[in-house]
């Protein structure tokens, strides 16, 4: 944890050389010229799937020093200039005096109680926060992880139940195989890692997602964690035979594209907002699975989205995000997008760049990732209730001193 004794300042670096040394000194080079300042105190580090990602630590923390490293792989990379399939961004940033931090990781989630194990990150990073207002935690974990709704209530049973929570889960290439994390110069997958900010931080936070519900509610009849087996009394894939009039076979080669068009909406009571839940694969009796849990007897609607409504969800969330900060400038913005909306965009992916650049402008500072899943609040902008694991939402934060 650090007090500082200036003002805030954040300079980003992006590198794109083939040799991962070479982008990673170039990230570095480029993030400490914009700075402008002398002290590092914190840096945050995102790297597409294709580099030596022990390497990247390594140099990081040679050129370093002490100073705490978080961050995490991810299927591309968002900062003011543009989205980059390729590449290693560094976020160097230097914060002022009465603002505090705190990081921590955990690996190996899946060797213990994922419960337990979001309970044991949350007391590493309150360590040492005992006199000292908490105002936010930012959280990246693996994009794999076996229930990851269980790891966030773990980690909120310590942070506090409607404490405010901003997360992201790392991607790698769509590959679903294997994806990063790093934190105190290591790299480990199957983990997670974070910061907790405290003392006087200034933030606002929206996440949206766009997709509206389409036909009538149904009802999840028979649940297991991720595993949904039956809806309304039949095979959970009768939801998407009828209404797309597909059989299993076809609805299991296409399966990916239905999912990002045609998501499952959980309705929560008392909130305005479907949690999105994407389809992972179709078991051979009709089950699906999902990214993220469904529980049993919960209500449920078929969801739709296009490129229009995805666009408005942005300036949506953006907006939010802005009116959070009760008129204070942002220092930077984090942004935490899901893969699915990338896909879904195609070529139009950097429209939702422009419209966050609309709300905040171009000359404002922006660092993001491409997500396999979004960790906030529901009511993003009031910071209410417990934080949930979301699919295709897009997640932004705005901070400042």
């Amino acid at each position: 944890m650090r007090s500082l004794k200036m003002a805030i300042y954040i300079g980003i670096g992006i590198g794109q050389d083939k040799d991962t040394l070479q982008a990673t000194r170039e990230a570095l080079r480029l993030a400490k010229s914009n700075l402008h300042a002398e002290k590092i105190d914190l840096a945050i580090v995102f790297s597409s799937i294709d580099f030596s990602h022990q390497n990247i630590l390594k140099l990081t923390g040679d050129t370093l020093g002490e100073t705490p490293v978080v961050g995490c792989s991810s299927f591309a990379l968002i900062s003011k200039q543009g989205i980059f399939k390729y590449g290693i961004l560094v976020a160097l940033l230097s914060l002022p005096e009465g603002i505090y931090l705190s990081t921590a990781f955990i690996k190996e989630i899946s060797s213990k109680s994922v419960t337990l194990a979001g309970e044991e990150l949350g007391e590493k990073l309150l360590y040492g926060f005992k006199n000292i207002r908490r105002d936010l935690s930012v959280i990246f974990s693996d994009g794999l992880m076996h229930d990851a709704a269980g790891f966030l209530w773990g980690l909120q049973e310590k942070l506090g139940k409607s404490f405010p929570l901003a997360g992201a889960s790392a991607s790698d290439n769509l590959a679903f195989k294997k994806t990063y994390q790093y934190c105190a110069n290591e790299v480990f997958s199957g983990g997670a890692c974070g910061i907790l900010w405290g003392g006087k931080l200034n933030f606002g936070m929206g996440l949206k997602h766009g997709w509206k519900p389409l036909g009538k509610p149904r009802y999840v009849t028979k649940a297991s964690g991720n595993v949904v087996n039956e809806i309304d009394g039949l095979p959970a894939a009768t939801i998407y035979e009828e209404y797309l009039a597909a059989d299993l076979v076809k609805l299991k080669g296409e399966l990916r594209r239905i999912s990002i068009f045609y998501p499952i909406g959980i309705f929560l009571p008392g909130e305005e907002e479907y949690l999105l839940r994407i389809s992972l694969s179709i078991e051979d009796n009709g089950a699906l699975v999902f990214q993220g849990n469904v529980p049993q007897g919960s209500m449920i609607r078929l969801m739709i989205g296009t490129k229009e409504s995805c666009l408005e969800a942005t300036r949506q969330a953006a907006d939010e995000a802005k009116n959070g900060l009760l008129g204070k400038p942002s220092n930077f913005v984090l942004v935490f997008n899901s893969v699915s909306r990338y896909i879904l965009l195609g070529r139009q992916v950097n429209k939702e760049l422009e419209e966050i650049q609309g709300i905040f402008g171009k000359e404002t500072p922006i660092i993001g990732i491409y997500t396999y899943g979004e960790q906030a609040p529901l009511k993003a902008i009031n910071f209410q209730g417990r934080a949930h694991l979301h699919n295709q939402s897009i997640e932004i934060l705005a901070i400042g001193g």
